[in-house]
């Protein structure tokens, strides 16, 4: 009687375990895959609507706690079938990336690394140097704020000349947005330390 016992007691703190086990390994995946999801939607909305989070410090957060998240999954679960398969893709991902040059590999390494720094026309605009990709020219995108969110409305040159001398964004003294009677346009004035640049820049209407 006492070895039944002990037999079903053995029997049921294994089977508990072994629930609690699969339920924390579901929790762990169902996470990593919001996580995912949040940072697919990210990219998405960037690329196609020039939409994401204020600044680029949320992203940057959001990508890192992905890729840190990716190595703990596809090593915990190396022996996994799906795990093993989810690794030889995204190693084959970073491969690919590789080859145009390393290209997309660079642009990603630079999204991850580089800070961006903006600068604040007024309570609903602010602009940024940026670009795209590591062999494109830089360019000065122009921001609007929607609650956590930020939307590229325009764009302008990232150079200024003024008396033959050129001068970039860092160098600026102060930004002012100057009234426009088109709503179609925006004009910002630049004053360096030899002068003033006035941009008109075109606003798309389908930001």
């Amino acid at each position: 009687m006492q070895v039944r016992k002990s037999v079903t007691f053995c029997f049921s703190t294994t089977h508990s375990y072994t629930s609690c086990t699969i339920k924390k390994m579901n929790n762990q995946i169902k996470i990593y895959i919001a996580i995912s999801i949040l940072l697919l939607l990210d990219l998405i909305l960037y690329c196609t609507l020039d939409i994401s989070f204020i600044g680029n410090l949320i992203d940057r957060i959001i990508f890192w706690v992905w890729f840190i998240c990716t190595f703990y999954i596809v090593f915990k679960f190396i022996k996994k079938k799906w795990a093993k398969i989810y690794g030889f893709i995204l190693i084959a991902l970073i491969g690919i990336s590789l080859l145009p040059m390393m290209v997309p590999f660079l642009t990603i390494i630079g999204f991850a690394l580089v800070d961006e720094d903006s600068i604040k026309i007024d309570s609903e605009i602010h602009i940024r140097e940026t670009s795209k990709s590591v062999i494109a020219l830089p360019y000065i995108s122009v921001l609007k704020n929607y609650w956590i969110f930020e939307r590229e409305i325009g764009k302008t040159e990232f150079d200024f000349e003024i008396n033959d001398d050129f001068f970039g964004i860092d160098d600026v003294k102060s930004i002012r947005r100057l009234r426009t009677l088109n709503d179609k346009k925006m004009r910002l004035e630049f004053e360096f330390e030899k002068g003033k640049v006035i941009r008109e820049i075109s606003i798309n209407r389908t930001q």
